[in-house]
């Protein structure tokens, strides 16, 4: 048996792991290196068709042990046939009705019973607070493009809704706390046309005091990162930092707080 052969073509085998697995380590956004909430996962919604009869159509999910003293929470989500606009969201506690909430630009039917839900105390104050991700029905690059939920429970054990358009890779982006002070940023990306090429912008917010707010200077944001047909995670260098700023987003998109 050939000794040196082995040996030296394990070395090179080790030489490539250790090369491969630095490449892949190092294939992240620079916000993925902070820590994400420790997240519960459902995804068992319940469909109530009733567009013949009633032109609405309900999908409704139950979380048990939501609450404090082990109370359930359930959430309906309703489409209407006349209004394609709007959409309803309704919270139970237990069987009994505690919120309804009205949903600009609504959901669609095709995905709705696809609603991705996580459960995770979001802006660190102690309580479970509802995330939820309802898929698009574009093409191409468009079908990144998702409905993300929050709903954030208060002191009265009631939610403040927040909601807006975003686009992902994955199934959804996970929340980062930048600033280690256990409320945990919410990270999004919009496509921007820059200077004839298009781009990645990631915006920075923090849910705080009932509202949504920038907190891009925590991290020296917005990020800007190149478009390609493959995933691109190296942030750009030669657009000034004026000019970046300029796509600083206030809001997300089509944000709506209730």
């Amino acid at each position: 048996m050939n000794t040196t052969f082995f040996y030296n073509n394990r070395f090179f085998l080790m030489v490539f792991c250790v090369f491969f697995l630095t490449s892949f380590v190092n294939a992240q956004y620079t916000f993925e290196k902070y820590s994400a909430p420790e997240y519960q996962e459902y995804n068992n919604w319940v469909e109530y068709d009733r567009i013949d009869t009633s032109g609405r159509y309900d999908c409704t999910i139950s979380i048990d042990d939501f609450f404090d003293n082990k109370d359930r929470l359930t959430i309906q989500l309703t489409w209407f046939v006349k209004d394609i606009d709007f959409g309803v969201i309704r919270v139970f506690r237990n069987k009994e009705q505690i919120q309804k909430i009205r949903e600009p630009k609504g959901f669609s039917p095709l995905t709705m019973a696809g609603t991705l839900v996580w459960v995770s105390d979001i802006n660190g104050d102690g309580k479970k607070d509802v995330k939820m991700v309802q898929q698009g029905t574009g093409n191409g690059v468009m079908s990144m493009l998702v409905k993300v939920m929050y709903l954030f429970q208060n002191d009265g054990a009631l939610f403040k809704k927040v909601s807006f358009d975003d686009m992902v890779f994955e199934e959804h982006r996970e929340e980062r706390d930048i600033d280690k002070d256990g409320n945990y940023e919410i990270l999004t990306m919009n496509l921007e046309y820059i200077n004839g090429h298009s781009y990645w912008v990631f915006n920075a917010f923090e849910y705080a005091n009932e509202n949504l707010k920038n907190v891009n200077h925590k991290v020296d944001y917005p990020m800007v990162i190149q478009y390609k047909h493959k995933r691109n995670y190296k942030t750009i260098n030669h657009l000034d930092g004026v000019r970046i700023k300029a796509y600083e987003r206030d809001f997300p998109e089509r944000c709506d707080i209730k």
